[in-house]
């Protein structure tokens, strides 16, 4: 039987649609035809950068940077790594300064694979935690704080089209997530009830052994991140007809 993973994001939506315009008066829109489709593309993400960072409240799109998520819950039972952490008041700063590396698009088959990279990605919240990693108890309930250096992500997604009000539109049927950072640094306040000592030495042997800590532990913020890009995604999608946001 497989572990159980369990992912669960609530994120507060940007503002209700209200007076929704054309989807050019948004995004930069690529034709289906073009044999630069994949540039076009990434060209439009690009021009939506500012907006992106601001937030589209009428396309419920929050704010990119900070990026605020209530709460973030992520659990595992995979063998020795069991493990839950729960973040709440949870602010992503960095991501505004992603650059997109490669993008291929096939509307066909319906998939998408982009590839990005971000220098730096700082995440601040309160968090509550238990269980194990590497043999490494921990347990506690206070500040986390961590930070992420020249991270590299790869999305792979899969659209799927669907009829709405008689008309043809498109949403994320699957979206693979997967982060690759250099470097990493942790810090947790009050582990083990506020034990200096063993909070001291648990964080000193979590930044020493970073890399292995986060392979086993890599799997929840990808689902995490997954969940995130493919609800943002679908919030856009689901609003304009296919043929709206990718003409002939």
């Amino acid at each position: 039987m497989q572990p159980a993973h369990t992912v669960l994001l609530i994120l507060l939506a940007g503002g209700y649609v209200t007076s929704l315009k054309p989807a050019s008066e948004y995004f930069k829109i690529c034709h289906r035809s073009d044999p630069e489709l994949s540039t076009c593309i990434k060209n439009s993400i690009e021009t939506l950068r500012p907006s992106l960072v601001k937030g589209i409240p009428e396309l419920k799109l929050v704010p990119l940077d900070p990026l605020f998520i209530p709460k973030l819950e992520m659990q595992d039972g995979q063998g020795n790594f069991k493990f839950r952490q729960t973040l709440t008041d949870l602010y992503i700063h960095g991501l505004r300064n992603f650059e997109i590396q490669n993008i291929t698009v096939d509307l066909d088959k319906n998939v998408m694979s982009m590839k990005c990279f971000t220098k730096t990605i700082d995440f601040e919240g309160d968090y509550e935690m238990a269980g194990k990693i590497m043999m490494l108890n921990l347990k506690g309930k206070g500040r986390a704080s961590l930070n992420f250096t020249d991270v590299t992500t790869t999305a792979f997604i899969q659209n799927e089209d669907f009829q709405k009000n008689g008309m043809v539109f498109t949403r994320v049927e699957s979206l693979k997530w997967i982060i690759e950072p250099q470097h990493a640094k942790f810090h947790f306040t009050n582990l083990f009830n506020g034990d200096k000592t063993l909070g001291d030495a648990t964080n000193r042997f979590l930044n020493e052994n970073w890399k292995e800590a986060f392979k086993i532990y890599r799997n929840l913020p990808e689902e995490a991140f997954g969940t995130l890009i493919k609800d943002l995604a679908n919030k856009v999608y689901t609003l304009f007809p296919r043929n709206e946001l990718y003409p002939e």
